[in-house]
């Protein structure tokens, strides 16, 4: 495999921070899934992002801070905002907050826009990068844009060879699925993106209520994964099979007893966590198997099961 992978280590780590620093990508594992890592004040560095991810301009990224101090200098953080940060950080969720213009994040790295998308991630790897450099990073899932995101570092190196300057193998991602988005910029708090944690844990925790974004495709994105087809592979995506055609490949789930090849199941105990580490993975698979279609089996409307039928249906807009 390429000369560009490192196993994480300190070395590794060091490396990632003179490239950041010099202007060069980096990909990294977070919880959620791999990102690809730039330096947000560094022009070259923004473009060449956009470049090799062939990603619209007009879809900014999401920023990545390892502390509330970091996060107050990027942008405006509320009561509201604080207490859902000392709740759910370091972790998987992402605060569309209203943007502290300085010279930290270009305009470039979110598009322009009055509002910044900013986690802080629970990644030691990725928290370790961030603290040498000692200013934020710019990370969007790290995969050609509209196409599924990596869970591993071969999965990166086979969506950008060489085009990333390096890449650190840190095994797989815990989750699998990225993170949810809640959208603070307005009067009402918003979920923008559905992740793994869900709307019933942020409400029970936070005891406010959370309202489900209607995105429409006249409204620019303010924050990343809003475009109708996204997470998709080469292969057309079926949803909600039960019975799979021949010379389709089957992505199946729970204790599904059906006698179909190719196939591969998500988790035959039904277990959705478990679908959800799974789910880009095997996706990737079937599809380098160029088959007619991927066929999917129904999966649960429930908890995780949200977030995974939803990256399910972007999946397979055409």
């Amino acid at each position: 495999m390429g000369k560009n992978i490192l196993k994480e280590s300190t070395y590794a780590i060091n490396k990632a921070v003179r490239i950041l620093k010099s202007g060069g990508l980096v990909s990294v594992k977070t919880e959620t899934v791999y990102g690809l890592a730039c330096d947000p004040a560094n022009i070259n560095s923004i473009n060449k992002l956009y470049q090799i991810k062939r990603r619209p301009l007009f879809n900014p990224l999401i920023l990545h801070v390892s502390s509330l101090k970091m996060l107050k200098s990027i942008s405006v953080v509320g009561e509201i905002s604080e207490n859902i940060i000392k709740k759910f950080w370091p972790g998987p969720l992402t605060l569309i907050l209203p943007r502290r213009k300085n010279s930290l994040i270009l305009d470039n790295a979110v598009s322009g826009l009055n509002t910044i998308a900013v986690r802080m991630p629970s990644s030691k790897v990725f928290l370790r990068i961030i603290n040498k450099i000692g200013k934020p990073l710019a990370a969007p899932s790290a995969n050609q844009s509209g196409y599924i995101s990596s869970t591993n570092a071969y999965h990166v190196f086979d969506s950008f060879k060489t085009d990333v300057d390096l890449i650190i193998n840190s095994g797989q991602s815990e989750h699998g699925l990225e993170s949810t988005i809640l959208d603070l910029s307005k009067h009402k708090i918003f979920l923008q993106r559905p992740g793994v944690i869900g709307i019933e844990e942020l409400e029970k925790k936070l005891k406010l209520k959370v309202f489900e974004q209607k995105v429409s495709k006249n409204i620019k994105p303010n924050a990343p994964g809003q475009l109708s087809r996204h997470y998709s592979p080469n292969t057309p995506v079926k949803l909600n099979v039960k019975k799979p055609l021949k010379g389709e490949a089957f992505l199946a789930f729970g204790r599904n007893s059906m006698d179909h090849t190719p196939k591969l199941n998500l988790s035959s105990e039904g277990n959705l966590k478990e679908a959800a580490y799974n789910l880009f993975n095997f996706l990737r698979k079937l599809d380098k198997l160029n088959k007619i279609n991927i066929s999917v089996s129904p999966i649960p409307k429930i908890g995780i099961g949200k977030a995974i039928n939803e990256r399910l249906k972007r999946a397979s807009n055409k």
